[in-house]
């Protein structure tokens, strides 16, 4: 028999019950396959995005790669027009000399 709590007892709203119903067992129950069920969730969508980034690494590798010979063509370019360069200053400096020697058409 449960006592009902008198306003002198403060406190004392609630008592624990120790017996094990069948409530019990099926709160137990659903509690346990919730906890499962969210775990295995988790553990699915880890093994996902584990796989996503995996495939972005495999791509950035890619565009890294493609990045680096298209820097090295780059550079070889930029070389061959340096050359070019110096070889037109060299030309106009020939081309100046000439015609700042005496005889020369103007």
């Amino acid at each position: 028999m449960t006592r009902t709590p008198t306003p002198k007892e403060p406190g004392r709203f609630m008592k624990f019950d120790p017996t094990v119903s069948t409530g019990t067992i099926i709160q137990t129950l659903v509690f346990i396959i919730g906890v499962a069920t969210a775990y295995g969730g988790y553990r699915e969508d880890q093994v996902k995005q584990d796989g996503r980034i995996a495939m972005v690494e495999a791509l950035a590798d890619k565009d890294r790669d493609s990045t680096r010979e298209s820097l090295k063509k780059i550079e070889g370019q930029v070389a061959d027009l340096a050359k070019s360069n110096q070889d037109i200053k060299e030309s106009l400096a020939i081309l100046r000399g000439r015609a700042a020697e005496p005889g020369s058409r103007k």
